[in-house]
């Protein structure tokens, strides 16, 4: 109720405005109110994931002043030190005069805004407050706090295979990708037919700076990884001794828990295998159109490239032989560029662009990778 005559009274103010103006180009001028002081329990935060649920901050600010008793409406702006709010990000609290983000609201916050992961970095948050159209914002003076966010994805969309173990030997400009986890987005998993031999795993395809080699062996069967960052820093040793004997494998790498393992995937030597592969949507009007064909190997038949080029936004699927007989759809997420898909399951949401693109149809695993 108290809302409602409030916007009756600002209304009542104009229409006073209104009716004292006696040219038509008389401009309505009314005073700008006086911004509330916002205020933070912190001003240096450390994040973790392992506290993402735990609260990490909570503002607090005053009423602005409006000349009336005024019902604001509150957002938050949050922005990038120095950058002057030009790509807020923006919460609204309504007429809240308190709010508490979770560690892994923050931490989005920080994510949004590209501020580093694990490292200190600044963003700047300010109060606005709205009464009504007739009455322009008033913005509070920024805080300053100091975040440092944990990633919520690692920066390496995916990371590649090279070796003896693999298709392409040690051939780094063929090296083979692996699937992102689409429940935790820091395992990655590949699915393959493997040759015994050493291996190493490179974040960049063609590229031995960043890579990770083998480290010390755990009592669960995993092995730790062995890091190298640039290619100035001391070589990795191979991961040696996990691929006995030809065969296919599930390699899963966790960059969250530094280990790998690898363990046999017998069903995949007696798993079909298809003569085709292509991808269809909205682009190729669902097949009234040829599908982008993918094309595999004769070792690894079960692991499919492709390139597609959209020149707008569309839905996309996998299917078999141009025919809807055997298709897979999306995984969890319709919109992410990776997943684990279904038989039939929904269509894979894809922006417009160019993509290298990977599938594996003895798990449904794909991921499209922009050029």
């Amino acid at each position: 109720m108290k809302t409602y005559l409030n916007r009756i009274l600002s209304l009542f103010v104009v229409a006073l405005a209104l009716s004292s103006c006696e040219k038509d180009e008389d401009r309505i001028i009314i005073k700008e109110g006086e911004p509330g002081i916002l205020s933070a329990s912190q001003s240096n935060l450390v994040l973790t994931v392992e506290d993402k649920d735990k609260d990490a901050i909570t503002f607090t600010w005053t009423r602005p002043n409006f000349g009336f008793n005024a019902a604001p409406n509150y957002s938050l702006e949050f922005g990038v030190a120095g950058s002057e709010f030009a790509e807020p990000v923006v919460v609204n609290v309504e007429n809240a005069l308190v709010r508490t983000f979770k560690v892994s609201e923050l931490n989005n916050i920080a994510d949004n805004l590209g501020l580093p992961g694990f490292q200190p970095g600044v963003m700047e948050v300010r109060l606005k407050a709205s009464v009504s159209d007739f009455y322009e914002p008033v913005v509070s003076a920024p805080l300053e706090v100091t975040v440092t966010p944990y990633l919520a994805e690692p920066e390496w969309p995916v990371i590649f295979l090279v070796g003896a173990a693999s298709e392409n030997d040690w051939d780094a400009s063929r090296a083979v990708p692996f699937f992102r986890d689409e429940e935790d987005p820091f395992v990655y998993t590949l699915t393959t037919r493997l040759r015994p031999g050493d291996f190493k795993l490179l974040a960049f395809r063609g590229n031995w700076n960043t890579a990770w080699g083998m480290g010390a062996a755990n009592s669960d069967g995993s092995v730790n990884l062995a890091f190298r960052p640039e290619e100035s820093a001391p070589d990795v040793p191979n991961f040696s001794g996990l691929v006995p004997s030809e065969g296919y494998y599930t390699i899963r790498v966790s960059l969250r828990t530094n280990t790998i393992t690898v363990e046999p995937y017998p069903q995949g030597a007696t798993a079909p295998t298809y003569n085709s592969i292509g991808i269809v949507g909205a682009f190729s009007d669902w097949g009234n159109n040829p599908d982008v064909m993918m094309t595999n190997s004769t070792f690894n038949p079960h692991i499919w490239y492709g390139t597609l080029t959209l020149a707008n936004d569309s839905e996309v699927k996998f299917r078999v032989n141009q025919d809807w007989n055997t298709n897979w759809g999306a995984g969890v997420d319709p919109a992410k560029r990776y997943g684990k898909g279904n038989f039939g399951s929904a269509n894979i949401q894809m922006t417009a662009g160019t993509y290298n693109v990977q599938f594996n149809d003895l798990t449904g695993n794909y991921v499209f990778i922009k050029q």
